[in-house]
């Protein structure tokens, strides 16, 4: 059963193992929590204040992933100690901005039965920097709360609220840099080395209506959207890199890039990624990053893409695909560039075309194109 959740709704969960994801549209970074809190309101204990780079609970009850300007919680409720009597679901800005000032805020938890989605936006909100998107709490079973209200003061002020001030400074979230067009950033080492890169695209998972609505109508069919990359070595070796025609590479042998699966409807929470042997730098010119519409009409803004570059050492570089005016289904997300051997700079493109070839012959790659099926 799909259920909608306005602010105040209050439901029971059936059964112990639940998914909740957090995404939020807008023009600065958001960081997403779950804190583990007890019958007296006080954080139970700081292990189960999952965030940041704490990625899941002592004992694996609770899981922690990030995506572009998105987190996925999992949870077996089953498995939590006795001492925590509630969980807190939290959403809060890195930076400038306000809650007030966002596109969007989408929750949707998934129990063994039941998906309920809330739906916010600014509208909702004013200058808040930290709200409380849902609390699921015990009361003769699991039941969930929508608060959807929040601190002016940000995650502190949230923290402090849950006697937060007694317990030891949250960890030092990854540094999050939203790429502007034209800009170049160089990724950077660590320990001296280049490490695995992985560039991450995910975008908008949609509804469940949409989904059902996909099988009769291609006006209404879900976008699937593809990760790929060209390639070009310093040897004059040139490739691409993706699912369409089956071209998955190779991480540790040539071409040292490497796609994980393929992501048909956006339901993956972890989207999709490439990833590049940084240790193999010396071999690389240069990587051009792109996505295509496989399916669906070309609707970039319904879609919300987001890229992320990820290095260890590193910034999280994120991509936003935030131009719509066109209905090509082609988009050049950025250009890594080989500097020195030392490193990859990276630009954002997001420039749109309307296939392969004519992406190919804008950045003179000089490969031959055919078309191809998954």
């Amino acid at each position: 059963m799909n259920m909608e959740m306005v602010r105040g709704f209050r439901g029971k969960i059936p059964g112990n193992k639940i998914a909740v994801d957090m995404s939020i549209t807008g023009n600065s970074v958001y960081d997403f929590s779950c804190l583990g809190v007890d019958c007296d309101d006080k954080l139970s204990d700081d292990r189960y204040m999952i965030f940041y780079n704490q990625t899941e609970s002592p004992n694996a009850e609770i899981k922690y992933e990030s995506y572009g300007n998105g987190a996925r919680f999992t949870a077996d409720l089953s498995r939590l100690p006795a001492s925590i009597a509630k969980l807190v679901f939290t959403a809060s800005i890195d930076g400038n901005g306000t809650m007030g000032e966002i596109s969007s805020h989408t929750l949707t938890l998934e129990t063994e039965s039941d998906t309920m989605t809330m739906n916010l936006s600014g509208s909702d909100f004013h200058s808040e920097r930290a709200i409380i998107s849902i609390e699921i709490y015990r009361k003769d079973c699991w039941r969930v709360n929508a608060v959807a209200s929040g601190f002016n003061g940000g995650l502190r002020e949230l923290l402090r609220n849950y006697g937060g001030q007694e317990m030891t400074s949250p960890p030092e979230p990854v540094k999050k840099v939203i790429l502007e067009k034209g800009k170049k950033v160089s990724l950077e080492k660590s320990s001296g080395r280049l490490g695995e890169i992985v560039i991450n695209l995910n975008w908008n998972r949609g509804n469940q209506r949409k989904r059902l609505l996909s099988a009769f109508s291609k006006k209404d069919s879900a976008i699937d959207l593809d990760l790929g990359c060209l390639y070009e070595m310093k040897d004059g070796r040139k490739g691409s890199v993706q699912a369409l025609g089956g071209n998955f590479g190779s991480f540790d042998s040539f071409p040292y890039v490497s796609l994980d699966g393929d992501d048909r409807t956006g339901d993956v929470s972890g989207g999709e990624n490439l990833r590049v042997n940084g240790s193999e730098i010396s071999r690389f010119k240069r990587i051009l990053v792109y996505t295509f519409i496989y399916e669906g009409i070309a609707n970039w803004q319904d879609a919300n893409g987001v890229a992320t570059v990820k290095c260890p050492g590193s910034s999280e570089l994120v991509v936003n695909l935030d131009e719509y005016n066109t209905s090509d289904i082609m988009c050049a997300i950025a250009m890594l560039e080989n500097v020195n051997d030392e490193t990859f700079s990276v630009e954002k493109l997001i420039r749109f075309f309307p296939g392969h070839s004519d992406m190919d012959s804008a950045y003179s790659w000089g490969l031959r194109w055919e078309k191809g099926r998954k």
